[in-house]
């Protein structure tokens, strides 16, 4: 019978333990994102236009309270003035750090008014540049020019789990010492969760990543492992599934690590110390999702992190507005990610946005009519842009920054 490490894992990280899907950075980035102040014109313009009729939503903006939910970060203070430049009306904040929905703030929100317009998700700061550019990290005029974390909550958190997986991408090893079977060595501490002193722990999955112990033999002196490392036979459907010029690395004497080929099937990773509620999961809700951001080929992890907390919120936001004292109520939700960039040219922040939710709940109704990210693209794609209550470049201090969208050149996987 083949040994598997699982049992040592936390309940919520059991991959036998269904985890709620998430959207894929392809599917989000299939299309280009928005300038937020353009994507507030169009989302006022659906509003009131036939399809939101249809589904029972009524919107007078006399009667509409604009809502925020996001980081208190500097780089966002260009959402709340166009929100303020849109609707003439300062927004009402339901967010704090970290990009999280307050839940608290909704029954306060609707004695303001009965139509409440939410637009919310996280935020992550982009850098242009080859390549796609760099995300997590902006510039910070206050700072004599110099940058800083965006958003630095999503960064601190992942910071220590990015620093363990780095280290076992570097140190597991494989290699076919004598033209049979490629070995798999593994340091200990990604084994077992007491061999490391680290808060952060990181088990391989000896199920999908190994095929059984190498018994050691003193004929075979490289089976005879150091004592801090143990040796196994590589599974076969891990190497069937790498590209021939990757499989290659691994079919010579001298050991190669395994590097980014640690994919989210093939490991495990958790915080030991993360506070968990009664029935096991984390109170942090996006702990689950570490092990995909980390992994990710599509989307470096600050953004990864971004659209996967801008959608465990959404669902938050969606659930909140759904109880009994909300029926008579009306709420249109849109979130995604905003992506901070500042602007030398207007000497300001500027916030690009790709939505990722949109719900509508019309009043009396329990449930909210909800799109894909498709659909959202496909409805503003053609939309209008609203006329704004005030001049824009007055709130704004800058006029349409069209050029921000085009030195915006990430594309999934690159």
């Amino acid at each position: 019978m083949k040994q598997n490490n699982r049992s040592w894992l936390p309940i919520y990280c059991d991959p036998a333990v269904f985890l709620p899907m998430v959207q894929s950075t392809k599917m989000v980035f299939a299309h280009p994102p928005y300038l937020f102040q353009d994507f507030v014109g169009k989302a006022i313009s659906f509003l009131r236009g036939e399809r939101a009729r249809e589904l029972g939503f009524e919107l007078d903006m006399r009667t509409a309270l604009p809502c925020k939910w996001k980081c208190s970060d500097e780089s966002l203070y260009g959402v709340d003035l166009c929100l303020y430049a849109y609707t003439g009306h300062y927004p009402f904040d339901k967010g704090s750090i970290g990009g999280f929905f307050n839940e608290a703030s909704v029954g306060a929100a609707v004695h303001h008014a009965r139509t409440n317009l939410d637009f919310g998700g996280s935020h992550v700061g982009y850098e242009p540049g080859p390549d796609g550019g760099t995300f997590g990290r902006i510039s910070r005029p206050l700072e004599a020019g110099g940058t800083s974390s965006d958003c630095g909550y999503l960064t601190a958190l992942l910071a220590p789990f990015q620093e363990v997986y780095e280290d076992a991408c570097d140190n597991i090893l494989l290699c076919r010492p004598e033209g049979d079977r490629v070995l798999i060595s593994v340091p200990n501490e990604f084994l077992q969760p007491s061999w490391s002193s680290n808060n952060i722990k990181l088990l391989v999955d000896l199920q999908t990543l190994t095929d059984g112990v190498v018994p050691c033999d003193l004929a075979r002196p490289y089976t005879c492992e150091l004592a801090g490392r143990s040796l196994f036979y590589t599974h076969p459907d891990f190497l069937d599934g790498l590209d021939p010029e990757a499989r290659d690395r691994y079919l010579g004497a001298n050991p190669a690590s395994i590097g980014r080929h640690l994919t989210a099937g093939a490991f495990n990773i958790f915080d030991a110390h993360a506070p968990l509620r009664d029935d096991g999961t984390p109170e942090q809700r996006i702990l689950p999702y570490v092990k995909h951001i980390l992994a990710d080929h599509d989307a470096p992890a600050p953004l990864k992190a971004a659209m996967i907390n801008a959608q465990i919120e959404h669902n938050r936001l969606a659930d909140c507005v759904r109880a009994a004292g909300y029926r008579p109520y009306s709420f249109a939700s849109f979130t995604g990610v905003f992506i901070d960039l500042y602007d030398p040219v207007s000497k300001a922040y500027v916030n690009l946005f790709q939505p990722v939710g949109l719900g509508l709940k019309p009043a009396g109704e329990p449930r909210e009519a909800e799109f894909t990210v498709a659909q959202i693209h496909d409805i503003f794609d053609e939309q209008e842009i609203a006329e704004p209550a005030m001049p824009l470049e007055g709130v704004l201090g800058y006029e349409r920054p069209e050029h921000l969208l085009e030195i915006f050149t990430f594309l999934p996987g690159l």
